[in-house]
């Protein structure tokens, strides 16, 4: 019989090559060579297979943790206390007072044209605005819950949720100490608490991912068909979200190549790929094949490698010998029985994509492309219910249904055509920009390098924001890559600097990106510090460390959480948090209140004609009074008063045409002469805030940092072998931003004015106010002077 070692917290019987126990998570000691099953228990027969319970990787035996059971890990009674109060606080984190921050101008976006699906059903992918996940999501929370600043941040809400519960079934990967650390480093993170209150694609991204990675451990271990299915879930509703998908792919995969080719075929796709990168860097902007060549090598270096995948599958099929588990799970798919509707799938893309490149009008062959798609997407689903290579077909059905139906809007997308061809012709244009169509346009803006951030970005925003595990991960991959190798600190070690090289070389960088390679590096963190809790060094030294270590942690942690509550209920609108980028400012909460207020007094009432579907609250303020917004103040406010039909979006004022007129100072030399001799009474607001941290004080000139300049910088304020610049942040304000938020250099803002007629004026009593925190006053200042705004700040950021 089979040697076994049993639980010490629950007496469940393991398998001896268990690290962790099955039944409750918590870490195993040794097995005892006598311990047997017990006999009267009948135990199901298990086909045997030539594979060893260790795997082998660079020589290294790393232990492989079972696990077929969907457990939370709830052992005993505190834990099961302790989770119920983190799961608690996550609801409350995320959805408490979720519509008192003004709309993002991306949040914005994303709220008002889910509004437009919602109310009208209108809506077609466009990849500047990323997937259409979130919004049809987005429109399913109006439909359950209403219309409201909150409700459009109830999806973020719920996938922050669902990565806090993911993060308990890691048990088995994770040990009992390392869930409920990641489950708490999570909960207490401060961008994760943050972007999941937030309507932007990065918390359904991290959810779906996260789904995807958890269910894939799962399948590695159980190899149950649903684990496979929800991984594919997972996967397919990431893609459907958000083209940084591309990039996870990348980290992924290539780590998947690792571990199944050998390292002469590792070196030459990995020499082809670095060769393609080199060019980039090399070769100029400007010549004509620089991109041709990178795109060329890097197919070729993909080529290769599929190949030898194809040929040592196909070698371990006809050996009947799997050289690892991993290659043994990829047979056991039984590809082989479905690679010809596989070969049809990729022949149907390899016609689809030059067609539509080179055809754009409606004809026949887009008839016969559409048809030629649903039957093989059919297909598949035929195959999965005759329990044909169930695993697989079941993955790909399940992937290829919820991706169509998305991207096609539920087969409504060209409604509005005149013609069947035509309608028929943008149903497949949609399924075709759906897979190639937002990486083609990413790619494109790769070089624009919206906000210019440099390339070590999340090099300051993680410690900034992230201490914790900024420190515990680098650690972790020290100990773990020299001293301790293990196969799934390897992995998240891996996934994190895989993720943030990618996202550092990425042309746009932004706050909310960070959560990409945060996630595995809070992962690998609660696994190195459960270690940590988990052992028990004998040595004096040993142990003094482990103490300081924990107490270290423990302290980090508290800080963590303190950050959490202050950016995400105290500062989630002031820039001197580094997550809170080109933010609309409070004032527009205030400009909302007063129109809206104005608005329901001068009509008298609701409007009639004001949308079905909304509650009575929101219909007392959907009355009929005429706004006029200028264009580059459209967000948020095209969101905010949504409901006002009677409003326009000139792209320039020519004429005092509405009660209620809202400019941006940087039109004042159109729009100022043209209100203000109509009388038009004027406030001055701030529309977006940021702060963008310094080298240089406020007071100081500034330039352009350097290598001497940093080494001048560094050996003078932090390493005090040179007397100190007074110009450049030194200690003093480090600390003052840690603990008081105190800021070293100057905020920015983008400024708006409110215009109102002066009847209304002089009936609600406002005024013009002269306001010394909003640049100088037109005509006074022919150039309005304002603090120079990160780049794109009026186009949709990644």
């Amino acid at each position: 019989m089979a040697e076994t070692k049993t639980c010490a917290n629950c007496n469940a019987k393991n398998p001896a090559s268990n690290n962790f126990c099955e039944q409750c998570g918590s870490k195993l000691t040794s097995a005892t060579p006598n311990e047997k099953t017990n006999k009267s228990v009948p135990t199901a027969k298990v086909k045997s297979v030539n594979l060893n319970a260790t795997e082998e990787i660079n020589d290294v035996k790393v232990s492989v943790k079972n696990s077929t059971s969907m457990n939370f890990n709830l052992s005993s009674g505190w834990m099961i206390i302790v989770y119920a109060a983190l799961l608690l606080l996550t609801v409350y984190t995320r959805f408490d007072h979720l519509g008192n921050k003004p709309h993002h101008h991306d949040e914005s976006m994303h709220a008002f044209y889910s509004y437009q699906l919602y109310k009208d059903g209108d809506y077609k992918y466009d990849p500047m605005m990323h997937g259409p996940f979130q919004f049809h999501g987005n429109a399913l929370m109006y439909y359950l819950f209403g219309v409201s600043d909150a409700t459009s941040r109830y999806l973020a809400a719920t996938f922050g949720i669902l990565t806090v519960i993911l993060a308990m079934l890691l048990g088995p990967f994770l040990g009992r100490i390392g869930t409920l650390l990641a489950t708490t480093l999570i909960v207490f993170s401060p961008s994760f608490m943050y972007f999941d209150r937030f309507t932007r694609e990065d918390a359904y991204m991290i959810g779906a991912t996260f789904t995807m990675v958890v269910f894939l451990f799962r399948f590695y271990q159980s190899r149950q068909n649903i684990d496979l299915w929800l991984a594919t879930v997972g996967f397919t509703i990431a893609f459907c979200t958000k083209e940084s998908i591309f990039l996870t792919i990348a980290v992924m995969g290539t780590y998947i190549f690792l571990r199944l080719l050998p390292w002469e075929d590792i070196l030459i796709a990995g020499g082809l790929t670095v060769v393609g990168l080199a060019t980039q860097v090399i070769l100029p902007k400007d010549t004509p094949i620089r991109m041709w060549l990178f795109v060329v090598l890097l197919l070729l270096a993909f080529a290769y490698t599929i190949f030898q995948l194809i040929v040592r599958w196909q070698n371990n099929l006809k050996e009947n010998r799997p050289e690892s588990k991993l290659w043994k799970i990829i047979c056991d798919l039984e590809i082989q029985v479905i690679k010809w509707d596989l070969l049809a799938f990729i022949g149907w893309w390899l016609i689809t994509i030059p067609t539509l490149e080179l055809v754009t009008q409606p004809n026949v062959f887009s008839l016969i492309l559409f048809v030629a798609y649903i039957t093989i997407v059919l297909r598949f689903c035929w195959l999965w219910l005759k329990n044909v290579a169930t695993a697989l077909t079941g993955a790909i059905s399940i992937g290829l249904i919820i991706f169509t139906l998305l991207f096609t809007t539920f087969f409504t997308v060209g409604a509005t055509q005149a013609d069947f061809l035509s309608r028929i012709h943008d149903l497949l244009y949609a399924i075709y920009n759906g897979a190639f169509g937002g990486l083609k346009y990413w790619w494109g803006q790769h070089d624009v390098h919206r906000g210019d951030q440099p390339p070590y970005y999340y090099l300051l925003e993680l410690p900034a924001n992230e201490l914790v595990s900024f420190i515990f991960s680098a650690i972790a991959m020290v100990y773990y890559g020299l001293f301790k190798q293990k196969n799934m600190p390897l992995f998240l070690a891996y996934w994190y600097i895989g993720s943030l090289a990618l996202f550092s070389w990425a042309g746009e960088k932004m706050p909310w990106l960070i959560v990409h390679p945060l996630l595995p590096a809070l992962l690998l963190t609660a696994y190195f510090v459960g270690d940590i809790i988990e052992s028990k060094p004998l040595d004096h030294f040993g142990q003094t460390s482990r103490i300081a270590a924990i107490a270290i942690f423990g302290l980090l942690l508290s800080y963590s959480l303190h950050s959490a509550i202050l950016l995400s209920f105290y500062h989630e609108a002031n820039p001197v948090e580094p997550l809170v980028y080109v933010q609309s400012g409070t004032d527009c909460k205030e400009v909302e209140r007063i129109i809206k207020e104005i608005s329901y007094d001068e009509t008298g009432g609701p409007n009639p004609e004001s949308p079905e579907g909304t509650t009575d609250a929101e219909r007392s303020y959907h009355d009929g009074l005429a706004l006029t917004i200028e264009d580059k103040c459209s967000w948020p406010f095209a969101w905010t008063f949504r409901n006002f039909n009677k409003r326009n979006h000139p792209a320039t004022i020519t004429a005092a045409d509405n009660p209620i007129i809202l400019t941006a100072t940087e039109s004042d030399s159109v729009a100022y002469p043209i209100l203000s001799k109509a009388g038009y009474i004027n406030r001055k607001y701030k529309m977006r805030v940021w702060w963008v941290p310094s080298w240089f004080k406020k007071g100081y000139a500034s330039s352009d940092m350097n290598w001497s300049l940093f080494f001048d910088w560094f050996f003078s304020n932090f390493i005090p072998l040179k007397q100190s610049r007074a110009d450049m942040v030194d200690w003093s304000d480090i600390k003052k931003w840690v603990f008081y938020r105190e800021v070293w250099s100057d905020l920015g803002s983008y400024n708006m004015r409110m215009w109102i007629r002066p009847d209304l004026a002089q009936k609600y009593g406002f005024t013009e106010d002269s306001r010394t925190d909003v640049p100088a006053d037109y005509p006074q200042a022919m150039q309005i002077q304002v603090t120079p705004a990160p780049h794109g700040k009026h186009v949709h950021n990644q």
